[in-house]
């Protein structure tokens, strides 16, 4: 079983910030051009990001009231079973925590562009 996640941001948030937050955070098998980076946890947690060049949709039903352009989008994927003693989302909730600090962009992340888990609008980031 897997469950995808997805973040999606306005252009304040760089793929600099993102690689450079797996980094800080242990994720391994880092790479990253410029338009894009990946990192994976020990947990299994998969973050795959890309600037949004030609779709600027924001596509989560749950915008918590935000409308804004999407120029990064996250494809987050949590793959089952974890190993022993590793939680995904406790890492996915580390790498959203972190990533906020380190940025003011507008940013949504949600479960299947459904539901919200975490948003970061003027008032900071809130969680479910």
């Amino acid at each position: 079983m897997s469950l995808d996640i997805h973040l999606e941001a306005d252009e304040r948030l760089s793929i600099t910030t993102i690689s450079t937050t797996l980094s800080e955070l242990g994720a391994r098998d880092r790479n990253s051009d410029g338009h894009t980076v990946e990192g994976i946890f020990e947990s299994g947690l998969i973050v795959s990001a890309a600037c949004e060049l030609d779709d600027h949709t924001l596509y989560t039903e749950d915008t918590k009231g935000m409308d804004f352009p999407v120029a990064i989008r996250c494809y987050i994927r949590i793959k089952g079973p974890e190993p022993e003693g590793f939680s995904a989302l406790g890492d996915l909730e580390r790498f959203v925590k972190h990533l906020a600090t380190k940025t003011d962009a507008n940013l949504v992340v949600s479960f299947q562009y459904e539901s919200a888990l975490y948003w970061r609008n003027s008032d900071g980031l809130h969680t479910v």
